[in-house]
């Protein structure tokens, strides 16, 4: 287990039993082995042996961290800096851009996919501020599997969500507790706070316990790798994307470590007669066997002491071998994981190839990059929805009632040619000049409503031509 490693505690969970919600199956114990493979932390990869002395030692397999890289590229061709929201709304679409800048959102949505993707399951969550004017400010609080305790789901999704968190106040470690419940047609958010595992009121602590948020749509979005979770069934949690390639992993540090492992115990070793050893000095005194870096220098067994006073051992390398099982392996943890078995496949100069490098002709990146983004669309619409609705309500944001459909726009410049696209929709408008081709590329590269492209347009005068 990783250090300090976040776990729901057993007081938050009966306080949640006892305002009569009834907690899902656990898959905490599945959840914290995806953790250990993710962070690099699993016992697996401490081995223990017993030297020729005797003696028990252990050591740390070497790892290239497969498990995360997995889930590390998922999250950079899925949600990165050219990825774009936008509704059809205007003042609603300008207030909400400049939002998610404000609000650093693309670097930690990015980061927060990745944990999603190693752990199953993940959420964006709104979270408020009330200073003693009144005054609100609104964020968007990012929680991984092990922070999320679903309270009301069925196949359709979660409709009821508690986000458990943790805070230092005043030195003293505090347990931060905010279910997401309906209650009156309309969202609250209940707030419950411990310190050092005994309930205290949260308003002391300058926190709401019941803050209702006038909004009908969930007002957080959850989200879920799109691979059916075979460890529960009927589990609001999700499946972790490498949870089928444990083995794949396994095998990709194995020959990792054994290519490394080649080259250590393969350096050359220098074998020395006795006349070298144990020598005196002018003074009489014992020189001791020199034993250089790493114990190279040894003492030649009885009896195998020649003419020469020294050997050298220099045994040949098995590189070759060793790299086509460390490529193999990366075959099956990309098959395995969703990219493809070329994805991960070393490249001339020996690093792993980049996405461009082998996405022209992966068809299995592109099937499952679809699959993915359309779940991390719709949590993407929940929470977008509810920050628009409380913004307006609740920070006196001068947006419209109704922003109309949330859209989401992905760089798919890894399956597919964007700029390319981008430069053909350009040589179609300069050479038709139709007005509602510059209208499309607006909306369709620039990420603009529909209603804010035809704004920018200059207006056409109607001409008779006859006809």
């Amino acid at each position: 287990m990783s250090l300090d490693e976040f776990s729901v505690p057993t007081h938050v969970q009966r306080a949640i039993s006892k305002a009569g919600y009834k907690l899902p199956s656990s898959m905490d114990s599945i959840i914290t082995q995806w953790h250990g493979w993710y962070t690099g932390s699993s016992s697996w990869y401490k081995e223990s042996y017993i030297t020729v002395d005797d003696h028990r030692r252990s050591r740390d397999k070497m790892s290239i961290k497969p498990a995360r890289r997995v889930c590390r590229e998922w999250a950079s061709v899925i949600l990165n800096e050219a990825t774009e929201i936008s509704c059809e709304s205007p003042l609603a679409n300008t207030w909400l851009h400049d939002y998610l800048d404000r609000s650093n959102f693309w670097p930690t949505g990015q980061a927060l996919v990745e944990k999603g993707f190693a752990l199953g399951t993940a959420a964006w969550a709104l979270w408020f501020n009330f200073a003693d004017n009144g005054a609100a400010t609104m964020t968007m609080r990012r929680y991984d599997a092990r922070m999320i305790v679903p309270l009301s789901w069925d196949e359709e999704g979660i409709t009821e969500c508690a986000f458990v968190t943790r805070a230092f106040i005043k030195g003293k470690q505090a347990d931060q507790v905010q279910m997401h419940v309906l209650d009156g047609g309309t969202y609250h958010i209940i707030t419950m706070l411990f310190i050092d595992g005994k309930q205290v009121d949260p308003e002391a602590c300058g926190a709401l316990a019941d803050f209702d948020t006038e909004c009908t749509t969930k007002t957080f979005g959850v989200f879920k790798p799109a691979i059916e979770n075979t460890e529960a069934d009927f589990s609001p949690y999700g499946m972790s994307v490498f949870a089928d390639a444990v083995d794949a992993i396994k095998a990709t540090d194995i020959t990792f470590d054994a290519l490394f492992q080649e080259i250590e115990l393969t350096e050359v070793k220098v074998f020395m007669s006795d006349e070298l050893l144990d020598v005196r000095d002018d003074k009489g005194k014992t020189v001791p066997l020199p034993k250089g870096p790493k114990n190279r220098f040894f003492r030649k067994l009885f009896g195998q002491s020649g003419k020469d006073f020294y050997e050298v051992f220099s045994p040949d390398i098995r590189i070759d071998p060793l790299k086509t099982a460390f490529n193999v392996a990366l075959g099956e943890l990309g098959d395995l994981t969703g990219f493809g078995a070329q994805y991960f496949q070393l490249d001339k100069q020996g690093g792993l190839k980049t996405a461009t490098e082998v996405s022209s002709d992966n068809s299995a990146l592109m099937r499952n990059i679809r699959k993915h983004e359309n779940v991390i669309t719709g949590a993407l619409q929940d929470i977008i929805t509810a920050v628009l609705t409380c913004a307006r309500i609740h920070l006196g944001a001068n947006i419209e009632e109704d922003p109309g459909v949330i859209s989401v726009l992905y760089d798919d410049s890894i399956i597919t040619d964007t700029q390319g696209e981008k430069n053909m929709a350009l040589a179609e408008i300069a050479a038709l000049g139709i007005p509602w081709l510059k209208e499309k590329y607006l909306v369709d590269f620039m990420a603009l409503s529909p209603d804010e492209a035809k704004s920018l347009m200059p207006s056409q005068e109607v001409v008779d031509t006859g006809f």
